[in-house]
């Protein structure tokens, strides 16, 4: 990629990043997103063909902060102890943390609804989950290797578990919030189920 156009490109995902979490996908127009670029509709259409694959690239870049976090934990962990609470106290940090913001969650199953009647952001989707998945999963099936277990779930199908779970709680969260309702399940009791968790597929 050229360098002026790769400029470009930066600058239209980071504007586009701040527009959706403003205003969700459907609501943040090409217009609001170049504002927020500093870049024209002109630029825009030079270098996407569709919202979509823009909102796949931001979309695809907040995945990938999320996988660099989790593999960096899972670098310093100590095989010749007990995975268990190690993975619980991360997979709950994504949980309870700052990593998956709330807004995101939002704006993910505002997709979600989409993808259910458009063939293409349905395709797009669930291409972005396998990608992820199986970035995490390599990480998990990796360390379980060095540490010798054989658990009863692949590193992928654990990891699209793991997703699911992520984003049911973040959701529920952002709805008692926004409700004005005390969360039911405390970070500690994430992190405890977690644990149960990791021990009954290791």
């Amino acid at each position: 990629m050229p360098p002026q156009r790769s400029k470009t490109v930066e600058a239209l995902i980071v504007g586009a990043e701040r527009a959706f979490s403003e205003r969700g996908f459907h609501g943040a127009s090409i217009g609001y997103i170049c504002q927020c670029a500093g870049r024209t509709t002109g630029a825009f259409y030079s270098n996407y063909d569709s919202k979509l694959k823009l909102f796949l690239d931001v979309f695809r870049r907040h995945s990938d902060r999320t996988a660099d976090y989790i593999g960096e934990r899972i670098a310093e962990m100590n095989t010749g102890r007990d995975l268990a609470p190690q993975l619980a106290r991360t997979f709950a940090e994504i949980f309870n943390g700052e990593h998956l913001d709330t807004r995101w969650v939002f704006i993910h199953l505002e997709f979600r609804l989409m993808a259910l009647r458009d063939g293409d952001a349905a395709s797009a989707l669930v291409e972005h989950e396998r990608r992820f998945s199986r970035r995490i999963g390599t990480m998990l099936d990796g360390l379980f290797d060095r540490a010798g277990h054989r658990p009863a779930l692949r590193g992928t199908e654990l990891a699209t578990l793991l997703g699911a779970m992520t984003r049911g709680i973040k959701l529920d969260r952002g709805i008692y919030a926004m409700g004005g309702v005390d969360d039911p399940l405390s970070a500690d009791q994430v992190a405890s189920a977690l644990e149960g968790l990791f021990r009954s597929v290791d």
